[in-house]
């Protein structure tokens, strides 16, 4: 099964098709094969990376290193495979790791698509909306909100389908996704606007972790970055309504000069 040796970690990762390269980034509540329905679809004209971070699916190193490893493995990850420049589509967690590949080596990044994610774009209006969110939601699991109200009773099956694949993630330390110290003050929407690439944030109509207000804010503090909203999506939205996604994410990736 391919793997690749990164930073002390095993990194569990596929690829298909060929052309440009494009890297999908899969969120807390998936792994590789959550985007089943993007990998077929973009393989006839890219060359498409899906991987397992650390800790989930079948990937396996040390939890105890910190947020700033998701940027570091999915570099490493680039490096291993050969990928000099790439589009990266990144879902809710995977912002995570965009911001550190933002840091490390911005000139990688040929496109940004942001799916249910800030990646880290924040001011004071977009703190106050978590803080109420994560208040709200108490003891609650975002796994409980992953979903659309009502999409379980609209597609059973794939609803189904979507825990399963959840369910095969290994456990992982407890508050390791936590939000960052109260006195963090930091923003990553200037770096992302000054990547001097197109950038696309998606959500969800009914995302209940990133909702639609939390993400426009958050695209009008990144320079030209453009927002699309998925009419009757949650917040996996790229799960949920698979067909608009894939034709959106399409139609921006068509665009990208070069």
């Amino acid at each position: 099964m391919p793997y690749a040796a990164v930073n002390g970690a095993r990194l569990y990762y596929r690829q298909h098709g060929a052309g440009p390269d494009l890297v999908f980034i899969h969120g807390a509540g998936g792994n590789h094969l959550a985007w089943w329905q993007q990998t077929a679809h973009f393989a006839r004209a890219y060359r498409v990376t899906v991987y397992d971070a650390r800790g989930w699916g079948l990937s396996r190193g040390e939890m105890a290193v910190g947020r700033t490893t998701l940027g570091t493995d999915l570099l490493g990850l680039l490096d291993h495979l050969g990928i000099e420049r790439a589009h990266i589509a990144a879902q809710s967690m995977g912002g995570r790791a965009v911001a550190g590949l933002a840091r490390l080596a911005p000139g990688r990044i040929a496109s940004l698509v942001l799916s249910g994610t800030t990646a880290g774009a924040t001011n004071d209006r977009i703190r106050e909306m978590q803080a109420a969110l994560r208040a709200e939601r108490g003891d609650a699991s975002l796994r409980e909100q992953a979903l659309a109200p009502g999409f379980e009773a609209e597609e059973p099956g794939l609803a189904l389908l979507y825990r399963q694949i959840n369910a095969l993630n290994p456990p992982r330390p407890r508050g390791l996704l936590g939000p960052p110290p109260p006195t963090y003050r930091g923003s990553m929407h200037e770096l992302l606007g000054s990547l001097g690439v197109p950038v696309l944030y998606i959500v969800g109509e009914h995302d209940a972790i990133t909702p639609p207000a939390m993400i426009r804010e958050a695209a009008s503090l990144v320079r030209g970055a453009q927002v699309h909203v998925i009419a009757g999506a949650g917040h996996s939205c790229y799960f949920e309504r698979a067909p608009e996604w894939n034709a959106v994410v399409g139609e921006f990736l068509a665009s990208v000069p070069g």
